[in-house]
């Protein structure tokens, strides 16, 4: 059963309805439509504020870059600026979203893995912070369209920290088998380039990104150890301390409520502002207090932000399973499909009551559409036919529950709300079987609400289209 209790201090409970500071999540539905995302201002700024205060706690001079891949809209980016925050990007587009939300450019860090002449330029250009380097090749592509501009370049090196970190292999990003950074065979390469385009280029700091969701302080640890390492050495080479090193992001949320067998890579024992707080504290003592330390948190600050309100169209029976389909299916939430992520769900009209099991499912054309493991399933069913004795042969290949604990009497019109759903969703949605994308509001502190994103209209199914002949 989900009560206020299980889902606080993110989500409360009313009457029997889901609320959200204080605000009827019930309502909020029929109010301005389904599928609609739903962000509390004031949590977005609390999480911000501990996290800068934590870091600041660990650190006199640490900053927290914002990593803003994890939600771009331009009230969440305000909304961090207003807290102290920087901002991290990674392609021109975020860059250009950073700056028309008001972030200064010398607290916004460039980072990526491909990025083109015209980005590089309008780095250069605008005078941020640090491009994030990410290979040998890319150095000497900044150092040519710095020199081109008559400009310097203030770059930091992404070093490959070999500390493998993140909930599933897709979001780990600190081993040799990642796209992302440099291997320590690569550092020569790169100080041969940085001396030949010393006029366009200087190395100000070093970067790292392990994963994630990585709910391991140990990895973090290992990370900033190797860090420091590397700071010491790339500082003797060019004969001057590191302005800074950049530990990146990849703190957890808690998306477990409740029972968490079986979803330890959706949880979080410890919180993530007290986690960034004990890494700043160890980088301090491994570096000393005169190099910044840069993070970038995202998940971690918007994650537990937003819910999703999505409204039952349909419910059908196989045998005596009930199924329930959503008007929200991988259009909106790309996650549950293309990670097979893990988000709590609440029947928001009927909190309190008892719960029985579902299948839940999207409304798109397509049997990916679901809130379970579809392929997980199928993979286990055909090999526990070779091996029927492996206990944990299940565990070890579906990675979401096969049913969802909803309130028993859930049936077409209620309203059902995912939560934690502030990261990775605004800008990943997509109009699939014309299906139109999802809007959003925020409940602002002084109580009211304002959209942040308009819902699509069927005209903007079309708008980018061009007509035949």
């Amino acid at each position: 059963m989900i009560d206020s209790q299980l889902v606080s201090p993110r989500v409360g409970a009313a009457a029997g309805h889901l609320t959200l500071d204080g605000h009827d999540l019930v309502a909020l539905a029929r109010a301005h439509g389904t599928p609609l995302f739903v962000f509390s201002e004031a949590r977005l700024r609390g999480n911000a504020r501990r996290f800068r205060q934590a870091a600041e706690a660990g650190h006199p001079r640490a900053l927290v870059c914002y990593a803003s891949k994890a939600c771009s809209n331009l009230a969440v980016l305000a909304a961090v600026r207003d807290e102290g925050l920087g901002v991290e990007v990674n392609s021109g587009g975020e860059l250009y979203k950073a700056l028309a939300a008001g972030v200064v450019p010398d607290r916004i860090v460039f980072n990526g893995v491909a990025k083109t002449v015209a980005e590089i330029g309008e780095a250069i250009g605008r005078g941020i912070k640090a491009i994030n380097v990410d290979s040998p090749f890319e150095l000497r592509r900044i150092g040519e369209t710095a020199r081109a501009m008559g400009r310097r370049a203030e770059v930091a090196l992404r070093l490959v920290p070999g500390v493998e970190g993140g909930a599933t292999p897709g979001i780990r990003t600190g081993g040799s088998d990642s796209k992302f950074g440099m291997m320590p065979e690569d550092l020569p390469e790169a100080r041969a380039i940085a001396a030949e385009f010393a006029d366009a280029v200087e190395v100000i700091g070093l970067h790292c990104h392990i994963g994630s969701q990585v709910a391991d302080a140990g990895a973090f640890r290992d990370g900033t150890r190797f860090m420091a390492r590397q700071a010491r050495e790339i500082g003797a080479w060019l004969g001057r301390p590191l302005r800074h090193v950049n530990l990146g992001g990849g703190y957890p949320v808690r998306y477990v409520h409740g029972d968490a067998a079986g979803l330890g890579a959706f949880d979080a024992a410890e919180d993530a502002a007290a986690m960034v707080g004990r890494v700043a504290a160890e980088a301090a003592q491994e570096l000393g207090p005169d190099v910044e330390l840069l993070f970038e948190p995202g998940r971690a600050i918007v994650g537990d932000a937003a819910v999703l309100l999505t409204t039952v169209e349909n419910i059908k029976h196989r045998g005596a399973q009930p199924w329930l389909f959503l008007d929200a299916g991988y259009h909106t939430l790309i996650d549950s499909a293309a990670v097979r992520w893990y988000f709590h769900m609440v029947t928001a009209n009927r909190v309190g009551q008892a719960e029985a099991p579902f299948r839940v499912v999207g409304p798109l054309c397509d049997s990916a559409d679901c809130f379970f493991d579809v392929e997980g399933e199928h993979l286990y069913d055909a090999l526990r036919q070779s091996r029927p004795d492996d206990d944990g042969l299940e565990a070890a290949v579906v990675r979401l529950p096969r049913h969802r604990g909803l309130a028993a009497a859930t049936a077409p019109g209620d309203i059902v709300a995912l939560l934690d759903v502030g990261a990775y969703a605004l800008e990943q949605m997509f109009p699939y079987c014309g299906r139109r994308r999802a809007g959003a509001v925020m409940l602002r502190r002084a109580g009211d609400v304002a959209w942040i994103r308009r819902p699509d209209t069927v005209e903007d199914l079309v708008r980018d289209d061009v007509p035949a002949a």
